[in-house]
């Protein structure tokens, strides 16, 4: 089995990122306010910059009123989960962590795909969320994060490792085909086999294919989504934001990082 090795700027990307972008209050005003260069206060005491870039994807009215886009959002919600401090602690947040650090690490061996991540990671947040988390088993977690990326590949993978090969990486525990097999019948169970969510890259995925994006700076722009995204979602406060709160967030912010680029790239060709 040939495995793809990652280039090192995506196996570490960038963790700056304003959290200003996911202030619920000030989301609809930020996509309303064309060009303004005037700075607010978000819910949280952030002071946020209102891009200038003419925002021909987020603005345009053939993005915002089509069929599929509304009936993603109509959906987001059935398999969402928000891991809040009421149903989270400590060792919950610990072992999450360690999870989707594995899962990432996991995905740069087999050069798996963004969304066979993010999947993995949304299979992993749902099933503990239904779940009690059981401290006297640590390895209950790393055998739910095998089961998940396993699921995860299946649906979204052309090739799928054999099952003791998904285990790398300096796994803690080991575990046998058939145990994985069984915690992942009990995750499709307790997914009630829902196994194709919404999630950000749903949305990633629909601009692209509504507008037929086709040029290296359009790749350029889903490459930089994906890889941001995949920077923040082993933080537990991130599980709180719809999916389209934060694509649409994560867009803005690559659309006026691109901006930057461009700009910087026109002065230095001067």
């Amino acid at each position: 089995m040939a495995l793809q090795e990652e280039p090192q700027e995506l196996q570490n990307p960038p963790m700056a990122f304003d959290p200003s972008l996911f202030c619920e209050e000030g989301f609809e005003e930020d996509l309303g306010d064309n060009g303004s260069e005037e700075e607010s206060e978000n819910c949280d005491g952030f002071s946020k910059k209102q891009s200038s870039f003419p925002l021909i994807f987020l603005e345009s009215d053939m993005f915002w009123e089509n069929d599929e886009l509304s009936s993603l959002i109509s959906k987001e919600e059935q398999t969402h989960v928000c891991i809040s401090g009421e149903i989270s602690d400590g060792s919950l947040m610990a072992a999450r962590k360690e999870v989707v650090e594995w899962i990432l690490s996991v995905k740069a061996h087999y050069g798996f795909s963004s969304l066979t991540a993010i999947l993995a990671v949304n299979y992993f947040d749902r099933f503990i969320a239904s779940r009690p988390f059981q401290r006297d088993k640590p390895w209950m977690s790393q055998l739910t994060a095998v089961a998940c990326v396993s699921l995860a590949a299946k649906v979204e993978e052309t090739h799928v490792p054999l099952l003791l090969d998904l285990q790398v990486e300096e796994t803690k525990y080991v575990f046998e085909a058939k145990t994985i097999q069984r915690m992942e019948l009990l995750v499709l169970s307790t997914l009630g086999w829902r196994m194709n969510p919404v999630t950000p890259n749903s949305y990633f995925d629909h601009i692209i294919r509504r507008f037929g994006l086709k040029s290296h700076l359009h790749w350029e722009f889903l490459w930089r989504c994906e890889r941001l995204l995949l920077s923040v979602i082993a933080d537990l406060r991130f599980t709180c934001y719809l999916p389209s709160v934060l694509a649409t967030a994560t867009m803005l912010y690559v659309i006026d990082e691109i901006e930057h680029l461009i700009l910087w790239n026109t002065k230095t060709s001067l």
